[in-house]
């Protein structure tokens, strides 16, 4: 392995460790200070989408640009170099596939599938046009990050299942496994982000040269390609990963990587993946307006689908949430969870808060924290709360439900939800009254009621709730601060 080779795979290694580092660090819920989206911030693909669903890319996704300008310069290097689903299904291909098939070239050859890709591309930038943001489920970054927090952590004692988690899981070891047969299945064939890196390698400065009076063509450059760019004749620099790895397979030094003025040739004959490309983006653009129109678009959300504190209104977080559930291994209680119901086939995946699981802690603004896109804004806790006279931001509002309530419905004494009430004032005070039970005894209760005024949505008095799954208390998204159409009119 001569010295680039174990360069590349410490660049691999180190950000495949940063990325699990940060998931960790990010769980355990301290320090704040890390850049938990760190790579998230440079995924051009995101602020690609951004730019087409929302008309404009958060500052923070600027990173994203040094990510562009390095692929104009040396091609995807990205993909080969950086990105951590990547190495993951390189480890895989090289450890886990069998010797007969590592050794036959024949696998590693280019072959017409791996134009979908681009065609998923340009599915999602229809989507993007119309305002709805799917690229995070096919995004790596994405994927991963939504996989492991769904799939992995969830594993540990402390943090319990995910709603779906196994969908996720799936994805990811699908991905992963599938390199054992195909090296980088998933890259060559069916991501969105090595897609648009790969139109823009196709006019980068620097690239894989072949010397014609040298190659014997014995296809071992093809043996190990991570890319099934060919280095043959016309090499396709828009697959080419920069792995270099058929350099280092090449016995006659009849490949190097070097500078090249000279553009990726353009197909001899029309290619019809363009035509599929163009289908895909009229599909996208005739597709979303259809799934709004039946039902399944944004305005199916359900009044029990609350969204983090520091959302964005549902529109607008639509366009910008990239599913990587980064708030959902953020929130210290579990409470954030993805939706998989009830908010419509764009808000698939999407981050609500399942109260029965968790809450959300009164001073904590972690989820914004970590959102790479604004879906989420960032919060101080003063902001949250209205410390300085502001109003605080209100996720929904809890409502009794009376027929469960245990001093209304069975004379029974329970003061929970008052004493879990986290507001100054509560929002939740007790009312004295007096009842007989079913021997005829006078019971003194304390009956418990809501100002609507005083009520953030927290859900720690539906967690905490003693009458069980379906709790008499319930928070509901009425009163939400993100969404003027959802106030309520309090003392009108």
């Amino acid at each position: 392995m001569i010295w680039w080779r174990r360069l590349r795979l410490l660049y691999q290694l180190a950000f495949l460790a940063l990325l699990l580092w940060l998931l960790e660090r990010l769980a355990a819920g301290d320090p704040r200070t890390l850049p938990y989206d760190l790579l998230h911030h440079g995924d051009p693909l995101t602020a690609a989408g951004l730019a087409l669903a929302h008309h404009a890319v958060p500052t923070a996704l600027g990173l994203s640009l040094a990510v562009v300008l390095l692929t104009l310069a040396g091609g995807r290097i990205f993909c080969g170099w950086i990105c951590p689903l990547g190495t993951l299904q390189e480890l895989v291909a090289r450890w886990g596939t069998p010797r007969r098939l590592r050794e036959r070239s024949g696998r590693n050859r280019w072959r017409p599938l791996y134009r979908t890709k681009y065609v998923l591309l340009a599915l999602l930038a229809g989507w993007a046009v119309l305002g709805s943001l799917q690229t995070g489920l096919l995004d790596p970054l994405s994927l991963l990050a939504r996989g492991l927090a769904a799939a992995v952590w969830p594993l540990l004692p402390v943090r319990g299942p995910v709603p779906g988690g196994w969908i996720a899981g799936a994805l990811l070891a699908a991905v992963v496994l599938a390199s054992v047969w195909t090296p980088r299945l998933f890259c060559r064939a069916f991501c969105p982000l090595g897609a648009l890196l790969g139109l823009l390698a196709r006019f980068s400065l620097f690239r894989i040269r072949r010397i014609d009076g040298r190659c014997t063509g014995c296809l071992l450059c093809v043996t190990d390609c991570q890319g099934a760019d060919e280095p043959l004749g016309d090499h396709r620099v828009e697959e080419c990963m920069v792995c270099l790895e058929c350099i280092d397979r090449c016995g006659e030094h009849a490949l190097s990587y070097g500078f090249s003025s000279a553009p990726s040739p353009l197909p001899a004959v029309p290619d019809l993946s363009r035509r599929r490309a163009l289908g895909a983006l009229a599909g996208g653009l005739v597709l979303g307006p259809v799934l709004r129109a039946s039902g399944g678009g944004r305005t199916a959300r359900s009044a029990t689908a609350i969204r983090p504190p520091g959302s964005v209104p549902e529109n607008e977080f639509l366009d910008r949430c990239v599913k990587c559930m980064l708030c959902q291994q953020a929130c210290p209680t579990g409470a954030i969870q993805p939706a998989l119901s009830g908010v419509g086939v764009e808000g698939f995946w999407t981050p609500v808060l399942d109260m029965r699981r968790g809450w959300c802690e009164y001073t904590c603004t972690r989820c914004g924290e970590v959102c790479p896109t604004g879906a989420i804004r960032l919060l101080t806790a003063d902001e949250k709360i209205g410390r300085n006279d502001d109003p605080p931001v209100r996720i929904g509002t809890a409502f009794i439900d009376r027929g469960r309530c245990l001093p209304w419905a069975m004379a029974t004494p329970c003061i929970v939800c008052e004493e879990m009430c986290p507001t100054d004032p509560k929002a939740i005070w007790l009312e004295e009254a007096v009842d007989h039970g079913r021997d005829g005894n006078a019971v003194r209760l304390q009956r418990p009621r809501i100002d609507p005024a005083r009520c953030v949505g927290c859900g720690i008095c539906e967690n905490r709730c003693p009458a069980g799954e379906h709790a008499a208390i319930r928070v509901s998204t009425a009163g939400e601060t993100r969404s003027a159409a959802n106030r309520m009119l309090v003392g009108s």
